[in-house]
């Protein structure tokens, strides 16, 4: 087994640190887990460890990051690659070709494994992540979830002996993600030594040897004490408390709309309708149809039937006026931004805002501040962290004061304190402009009393579940 070993590494970004004094000797043959506060550092470890760092980013770097005490830098890329796998937080980041099989082909050759190996690689992969069925499909027509699975399938077929993953299971609903937590389990069997990063640390209790705390770029080694309060077992499965709408009249409205993804049935013909001035919780299986239910409500998707905004048909409306209405928060952040700094973003979103008399310069720094992000408006945002993008994304699209905001995913990737901070933001926002949420989440244990109404999408059908469910 070849060692890894990251010995008193500094790392700062334009001459802010970011990494500071690192030391870290993975255990061979061990599951770890790395945990701390989105941006305090932990994506820019796994990137230095798996050689991305520095070489594409304007960061500087010292100490030693060694393979078997040669330099992880001087290895060549593909023979780094058979010792050390890395999963991108963001898969879409991951992706060159059109099907999950092209991907992992296309991966597996560069990585040139021998022709008659590659197809079984392949399919073993997929298999052992639920994702045989699709290795045909657009990976541009999959949902986030599923995208994770093919980025988590692309690295166990390259057969690494380490395997650095970044918040694999962000986007994951609860049930696949447990059953992905052992298949990782499984591979750490057959001798891979496994570091992971995630903010939901349930399910881990059984798993993980060992664990690792970033806290503002500095590093250790959890003590046992520390673990246990980590390891804390949360329920899989928190109970969500909301009612049942009684309203007979909402600001958007499903009339016999359905939705199909190829010659797959997404959503059969549904009636529903969306309250005015509420926050509603759309939650269901990965690849059920939560994303483009969304896209289709923002006119981003073909769909049958008809959908009205205001008791108007939304088919009728320009795309331009229809958006100043109701906004699509994506689930990938970096997809919502236009500008290349923090303060250019910021200062796009004030003068474009409905509420200007409520997003001064004093409100905006105190949200900011909330947010820890205050100190990085000079910083390109493409070089955040996915929780810094996520919650720039979020504070962003709340600043425009659109009347309806539906929200993809709003808390993956963030730890529970920016989970909590960000959503009394938005209630705090969205009650003082009066607008309604709509919002698609599989991080349920902040959210257990913060929704009004809670709609299931399951079996092609779309359904208010209300009391404890």
């Amino acid at each position: 087994m070849t060692e890894l070993v990251v010995d008193h590494v500094n790392f700062a970004y334009r001459e802010t640190p970011v990494l500071t004094d690192i030391s870290l000797k993975l255990r061979p043959n061990s599951f770890s887990l790395l945990v701390g506060p989105s941006g305090s550092g932990k994506s820019t470890l796994l990137k230095l460890l798996s050689g991305l760092y520095p070489t594409f980013s304007d960061g500087s770097l010292t100490g030693n990051l060694t393979l078997d005490n040669y330099d992880v830098h001087d290895i060549v890329p593909y023979q780094r690659v058979a010792h050390i796998g890395y999963l991108f937080q963001n898969p879409a980041r991951q992706f060159v070709m059109k099907t999950p099989f092209e991907e992992l082909r296309f991966s597996l050759e560069n990585l040139q494994v021998k022709p008659e190996e590659i197809e079984q690689r392949i399919l073993n992969a997929l298999d052992s992540v639920g994702m045989t069925a699709f290795m045909h499909h657009d990976l541009l027509h999959l949902s986030g979830g599923e995208k994770q699975k093919v980025a988590l399938a692309t690295v166990l077929a390259a057969d690494s002996e380490y395997l650095l993953l970044d918040e694999p299971f962000a986007n994951v609903d609860p049930t696949a993600r447990l059953q992905l937590i052992d298949v990782i389990k499984s591979y750490q069997r057959q001798g891979k030594t496994i570091l992971i990063t995630d903010h939901d640390w349930s399910g881990y209790a059984d798993a993980i040897d060992d664990i690792f705390v970033m806290t503002a770029g500095r590093l250790h080694h959890a003590l046992p004490d520390e673990r246990q309060q980590i390891l804390t077992k949360l329920p899989n499965q928190p109970v969500l408390h909301t009612s049942l709408p009684t309203e007979k009249k909402g600001i958007l409205t499903l009339e016999s709309v359905t939705l199909e993804s190829g010659q797959r049935t997404l959503l059969s013909r549904t009636t529903r309708l969306f309250p005015k001035g509420k926050r509603i919780l759309i939650t269901g299986p990965n690849g059920v149809g939560k994303s483009t239910l969304l896209s289709a409500l923002v006119k981003l998707y073909l769909y049958g039937g008809t959908i009205t905004y205001q008791q108007e048909n939304i088919a009728k409306r320009k795309i331009a006026r229809h958006v100043q209405d109701v906004a699509l928060v994506f689930q990938n952040a970096e997809q919502q931004f236009v500008a290349m700094t923090v303060r250019e973003e910021l200062e796009q979103a004030q003068s474009l805002s409905r509420f200007p008399e409520i997003w001064h310069n004093d409100q905006l720094t105190q949200v900011l501040t909330q947010l820890n992000l205050n100190d990085l408006r000079d910083h390109i945002v493409y070089q955040l962290s996915g929780g810094q993008q996520k919650k720039l994304q979020v504070l962003l699209m709340l600043m425009t004061g659109t009347p309806t905001l539906l929200f993809d995913e709003p808390l993956a990737g963030l730890d529970s304190v920016s989970q909590q901070h960000l959503l009394n933001i938005i209630a705090d926002f969205t009650t003082r402009q009066h607008q309604t949420v709509i919002m698609i989440s599989h991080q349920l244990h902040a959210v257990t009393n913060w929704f009004d109404y809670h709609l299931q999408f399951d079996n092609q059908s779309l359904n208010y579940i209300g009391g404890a469910s």
